[in-house]
Parts: C-alpha cells; structure tokens; sequence
C-alpha cells in the first residue's frame, strides 16, 4: 500500500534514505564552527556552559520541527522566506528572507575565518577571503554537495572527534574542571545573560540542522523520516558536542580561554603534533559547510528577486544554473564581515539574523490550521520565546548593528514600493 504524504505527489527518480538524510543532517551541523565555539562559549558562560548546550539544542529541536510542519505543506524553495509568505504577509516574508541571507553571509564569514585560522592564523583574513571566492567560482559553474559527499564529510569529521575522544579521556587532568570554574570572567550578577549569550554562540553550532526537513520527497517516506533523521542528527550531535566540551575542558583547563585553535591545542597538549591533521579536517567540515551555504543563500536571494522583493539582477542564471550575481554578492559580503577579523562578532551577526529568521518561522507555524499540525502550538510558542531571547542576548555589536541594518532596508524597501 502507498503511504500518502503531504509532499509533492511526483516520486523522484532517485531518493535518499534515513541513513542518507541523517549524514545530510549532521554534516550541515558539524562545520568548522564546532572547532572554536566551545571556548567562546566557555568564556562567557563558565560553569553554565552544560546548560547553554542544552539551551541551544533545545532551541534547534524546536526550530527544526516547525520548519517540518511548514516544509510539509509548501513546497517552494526559499525556506521560511516561503513559508511566511503563505501563513503570515509579504512583510513579513521579506524580513524571513532578508535575516536568512544577513545570517548565512556572517556564517560564511566565520567559517571562512575558523579554517583560515587553523591553517594560517597570520594571515587568517586575506586566506578567508581567497577561500570565499575560490568556493564562490566553485559554485557558479555549478559543482554542489551532494548525499554522498555529505556522507563522507560527516564519517570523516565524526570519526576525527571519536578518536579524538577515545584518546583525550585518558589523559585528562580532573583539576582542570574546577581551575577552569574559578576563571569565570562575567559578573555572577550577569550569569543569566551571560548564560543566554554563550547559548546563541553554541547554536552556530547547530546551524543546519534544519537541512533535512526541506528535502521534502528527494526522502523516502518523508513523513516518517524526515522527523527520525531530524532527532537522529541532533541527538548525535549534542552527544558529540558534550563529549568535546569536556574533553577540551579536562585537558586544556584555563588554557583553552585563549587558544585561537582548541583542537589543535587539545592534540599539542597530549603530546601528538597532528597539527596538518586538524587543520585537514577543519577544512574538510568548513569548506563542505561553506559551499553548501553558497548555494543555498544565493538561491534564497534569486528566489527573492523573483518576487521582486530584490533587485530582478539577481534572479539571473548562468548555463549551469547558478544565480552568478547573487553569489558574487553574497561572497563580497561575507568578506566584509572577515575583514573585521573579529569572530566572535561575526558569530554573533550570524545567530542574531538566523534567530530571528527562525523567530518568523515559529510565527508561520502558529498560524497554520490545525489540519496541518505536526506539533502541539505550545512548542511554537515556546520556540518563538526563546528564539527571541536568545537572539538578543547575542554578543558584540550584532544586536545593534542588524537591528538598524533590518530597519533600513525596511524604510528603503517602502520607500521604493510606493514610488
């Protein structure tokens, strides 16, 4: 018997199965960012750090299903740029697809940085920027990621931290946990802030995780797994991360607060000079996340350009298929924010946008009707709540900054509307 879905009715020549959408889904999140967020996050959170962890996988469970619940019943591209299309307004719409494309700008940026700082902490700024638009060129003639190369990303990188693991815990110092508690820089007074800031540094972590709920059909039997693949994934990596936490906390104590390259320091520390290692697997994680997020955010802005809701420029194609102008653009952009040569900003830039994309796609999901509920609206709620308080609580200047960057392409976008 053929199980119905609410996705397209057309059966792809070829499908994926759960292993494949699992591989897709934990490659999109074990990026580079996961080579240098713990000790940011560390640093601001200190002894809360576990619950920051559980904040931000939290966070992206919560994410993740509400895009499923949306993904199930709009089959455009776009993402929550879509969604919010249908179930809320153009407005709102717009600001969805203006926050995905700012965020994934900042988050090219600061994977362009954490690889350039394992390979050449020196000149980490000029190689970001190379590696950006060699990735760019890639791109434009049309060579994307695939299920396949997902999968290796994620064996290769997965297997990097395993053994990592399986060595490190043997040889770990015990003081190091509590020496590490006694730096804790932030005010006591400020812990919930500060909780709450290492949180949206963690969820660049995570980003990605809702890779899988837009595959759609390219899935067999979406509907049952889909949501298997999404839980598989995050739980995978909320282990993997918890693992690697503390394994740079045991080993590192103090030391990790102002390493520029935890995974390296970690390897030097236990006496193994692995350093073209590390390097080579960062490199593996961040350019494959980096190339995926090209693709995906020029297509975000094409699709947006279609709508009119950015100059029609960008909507043009090349032979291969590719939104040439728009991934010129989006490169240039995320080459401005490495130019700053301040990660922990541009980390910041990057889950500010993406929060508040995600704030909106909570937002579509509480207005669908009950027909097309995956998940009790209460969780919607919840997400929405913590998507927004999360997303002001990121550190740096990105609060400011994006705030009065949204609210002028806004003003510009009406002024333009009504000439």
């Amino acid at each position: 018997m053929t199980q119905s879905t609410n996705f397209s009715p057309a059966t792809p020549k070829q499908q994926i199965g759960l292993v494949s959408a699992v591989a897709i889904g934990t490659a999109s999140m074990v990026g580079a960012g996961v080579f240098v967020v713990f000790r940011d996050a560390v640093l601001l959170a200190g002894p809360w750090f576990y619950l920051a962890l559980f904040l931000a996988a939290v966070l992206a469970s919560l994410n993740a299903a509400a895009v499923y619940q949306l993904a199930a019943q709009v089959a455009k591209p776009g993402g929550v740029y879509a969604y919010a299309r249908k179930y809320l307004n153009e407005t709102w719409s717009f600001i969805a697809g203006f926050s995905f494309v700012a965020g994934k700008i900042a988050s090219i940026g600061a994977i362009g940085l954490v690889v350039a700082s394992y390979l050449n902490s020196t000149f980490s700024v000029p190689l970001a920027i190379a590696l950006i638009f060699l990735l760019t060129a890639l791109n434009i003639f049309g060579i994307q990621r695939t299920a396949t190369a997902a999968k290796l990303i994620s064996i290769s990188v997965i297997g990097f931290f395993l053994v990592a693991i399986l060595l490190g815990f043997g040889r770990v110092d015990q003081l190091n946990w509590s020496n590490l508690d006694l730096t804790f820089t932030s005010n006591p007074d400020d812990a919930f802030f500060a909780t709450l800031s290492a949180t949206s540094v963690l969820f660049f972590a995570f980003a990605g995780y809702a890779r899988v709920a837009t595959l759609g059909d390219d899935v067999i039997n979406p509907k049952k797994n889909i949501p298997k693949a999404i839980l598989i994934s995050l739980i995978l990596v909320v282990f993997l991360y918890a693992a690697i936490a503390a394994l740079l906390i045991l080993q590192l104590g103090s030391e990790l607060l102002i390493s520029e390259a935890p995974m390296a320091s970690l390897f030097t520390n236990m006496g193994l000079s692995i350093d073209p290692v590390v390097s080579l697997m960062v490199s593996i994680a961040g350019l494959g996340s980096m190339l995926a997020l090209l693709a995906g955010v020029s297509r975000t802005a094409a699709e947006m350009a279609s709508d009119r809701e950015l100059p029609q420029v960008f909507s043009r194609k090349n032979r291969f298929g590719s939104p040439w102008l728009a991934e010129l653009v989006v490169a240039s952009g995320a080459c401005v924010l490495v130019m700053t040569g301040q990660l922990i900003w541009v980390i910041g830039f990057s889950s500010f946008s993406v929060l508040l994309y995600y704030a909106v796609g909570q937002f579509s999901a509480l207005r669908q009707p009950m027909i097309e509920r995956t998940m009790p609206k209460n969780l919607n709620w919840l997400g929405l709540a913590l998507a927004l308080v999360v997303a002001i609580s990121v550190p740096g200047p990105a609060l400011l900054v994006s705030g009065l960057l949204l609210a002028l392409v806004l003003g510009l976008r009406k002024m333009v509307r009504r000439a």
